[in-house]
């Protein structure tokens, strides 16, 4: 069975000032000449154009599009929030952890060199 292809999808943006993204468009990856002549930089989310704002439209109530753009800031709120109560404090015990088997394990490398040397001795 053939396997199937699969290209990487390129982002143009929407976002506001501190990165919350409103709007994605896929776009076809632009040709290394586009690149050099835009001097756009690829991230690691292939997002090639970014266009930032302030965001100062989604607190007008005459705005339609607000409840949607709302929707997504308070995702976005969410997800940090639970990165921060969730994962952060696990990541630090993992790091807490990983400390103590690095004094141990170097405990244990000092005392087999001492051990060596006074053999040789």
């Amino acid at each position: 069975m053939a396997r199937t292809r699969r290209r990487a999808t390129y982002f143009e943006v929407s976002t506001l000032r501190d990165g919350t993204v409103l709007a994605a468009y896929p776009v076809r990856k632009p040709t290394p000449h586009v690149i050099k002549r835009d001097r756009l930089q690829i991230d690691e989310d292939n997002i090639c154009k970014e266009f930032s704002r302030s965001g100062s439209e989604l607190g007008d109530v005459r705005y339609d599009g607000r409840t949607r753009f709302q929707d997504i800031v308070a995702n976005r709120l969410n997800t940090c929030r639970a990165i921060r109560t969730l994962v952060l404090p696990r990541i630090e015990q993992l790091e807490a952890g990983l400390a103590a088997l690095q004094s141990q394990l170097n405990r244990i490398e000092e005392l087999l060199a001492n051990g060596r040397s006074e053999s040789s001795a």
